[in-house]
């Protein structure tokens, strides 16, 4: 069952796991957004952004055998929140290395860049503002001294972008940069599962 708004207008605490349907139930076809004038457009395009992902999937599938090229997407910012009009969708693609290193150098694989080279590029083109974290696996995760430096990249950023989608700005600041002040967790995000 997907998670519900609070009063403030933001999720509760934490990171909740749904479905890509579910996500699109819960943030563009909710009976509280049928007046939104940007929701659907940014869903399409966020459909858009993610089905080339799809694509090379679909193409390199004998490569790829059974490995997905998005492991999840995290969705975060004014879009998964009560607000009518988002300006775009944030999302953090994590991305599995195994499947990407597969897939690189073959035709279309350019895409794997060329997603997250300019978040502007494609807030413009899709609507979305991405970021990527490099997925993997990792069995050892109580022996961090065994940890490669791929496998560090991946907790680090994995940790980053978990603290950042649950921090709000703080109201009335001038600055609305990451700060000391508006760093405790303030609302939840999503794990969207595909």
């Amino acid at each position: 069952m997907p998670p519900t708004f609070a009063a403030n207008g933001f999720l509760p605490l934490g990171r909740y796991s749904v479905s890509f349907d579910e996500a699109e139930s819960m943030l563009v076809s909710a009976r509280e957004f049928q007046d939104s004038a940007t929701r659907t457009a940014l869903w399409d395009g966020l459909l858009s952004y993610v089905d080339r992902f799809l694509t090379l999937e679909d193409t390199y599938a004998r490569v790829l055998a059974g490995l997905p090229l998005v492991h999840r997407i995290w969705l975060g910012g004014s879009f998964v929140s009560t607000k009518t009009d988002p300006g775009n969708i944030d999302a953090t693609l994590l991305i599995d290395t195994r499947a990407e290193r597969a897939v690189r150098g073959r035709p279309g694989s350019k895409w794997l860049t060329t997603a997250f080279q300019s978040r502007d590029r494609m807030r413009e083109k899709f609507g979305v503002s991405p970021l990527r974290i490099g997925y993997q696996p990792v069995a050892h995760i109580f022996e961090p001294e065994r940890f490669t430096p791929e496998e560090r990249t991946y907790f680090t950023q994995r940790g980053v972008w978990d603290d950042w989608w649950q921090r709000c700005r703080l109201p009335n600041q001038a600055d609305r940069s990451p700060s000391e002040q508006s760093a405790a967790p303030a609302r939840g995000y999503l794990e969207v599962r595909l």
